[in-house]
């Protein structure tokens, strides 16, 4: 009796090992089956070709895999939810984006990687001063200094880009007015016969050289002055005084060649 209660026990025995062995492939299965996969390709943002080599993560399941030559990956066992894929490459911005994983999906997605600007490295550039090609200039500097005078720069005539000569001149120097409706003149209403006179026409010195006849100011370009400066009769420079001094002022104008 006891020889066959020991039989009944050993089949028993084996009836239960072996529905275990089937059990258990079964639970694996399905727990494979609970995986998804994440599959696509990285490419460039601005052409779309394929990036090689670049890394594909699900960092919070340490999962990682890098894209193949035609920038194809392919990520397996990722568990249902939500979750941060991360891709990096060389020469690329990183990217990062979220994805909802449900359970045993396969998700295939297309990542655009955008290459960053280059920085350049700065370059400081430095302009060569007028006073340091132009000696003409270099003395404007040195009465500029003293500053007997009102004193007009090669910066203040590249700020009136599109603005006529005459007009540039009268906003910036004090005293003095337009006249005429054809060929306009540049005039003072500080000379000395001023009062006495409706008109007191200012004389013009162009790079050094006093004008025989009246100069047509509006004809000049105020873009190809480096420098101007205006003095009444008493604070003319005397190197400027030709043929005794002007009684409304005198301009001198410097070019820029």
């Amino acid at each position: 009796m006891q020889v066959a209660f020991a039989r009944l026990d050993l089949l028993c025995l084996r009836v239960a090992l072996a529905l275990t062995g089937l059990i258990l492939p079964l639970r694996l299965q399905s727990q494979a089956g609970a995986t998804g996969v994440l599959a696509g390709a990285v490419l460039a943002d601005s052409t779309e070709r394929p990036i090689a080599d670049a890394e594909v993560a699900l960092p919070a399941l340490r999962l990682r895999t890098r894209s193949d030559s035609m920038g194809v990956f392919t990520l397996r066992g990722v568990t249902a939810g939500r979750h941060v894929v991360v891709v990096r490459a060389i020469g690329y911005g990183d990217l990062s984006m979220p994805v909802l994983f449900r359970r045993g999906e396969t998700l295939t997605i297309d990542v655009l990687l955008t290459a960053p600007a280059q920085r350049l490295s700065p370059v400081d550039v430095v302009a060569p001063k007028a006073s340091g090609n132009n000696p003409r200039i270099a003395e404007f500097d040195e009465r500029r200094k003293i500053g007997f005078g009102e004193f007009l720069t090669q910066e203040d005539f590249a700020k009136a880009e599109g603005r006529n000569m005459l007009n540039v001149l009268t906003s910036r120097i004090p005293g003095v007015r337009i006249v005429g409706t054809g060929r306009r003149t540049l005039v003072s209403s500080r000379g000395v016969i001023s009062f006495s006179r409706s008109q007191c026409p200012i004389r013009v010195i162009f790079d050094g050289i006093p004008d025989a006849a009246p100069l047509d100011l509006d004809s000049i370009e105020p873009s190809t002055i480096a420098a101007a400066e205006y003095y009444t009769p008493a604070t003319l420079p005397a190197q400027f005084n030709f043929g005794g001094n002007s009684p409304c002022g005198t301009l001198l104008l410097w070019s820029r060649w």
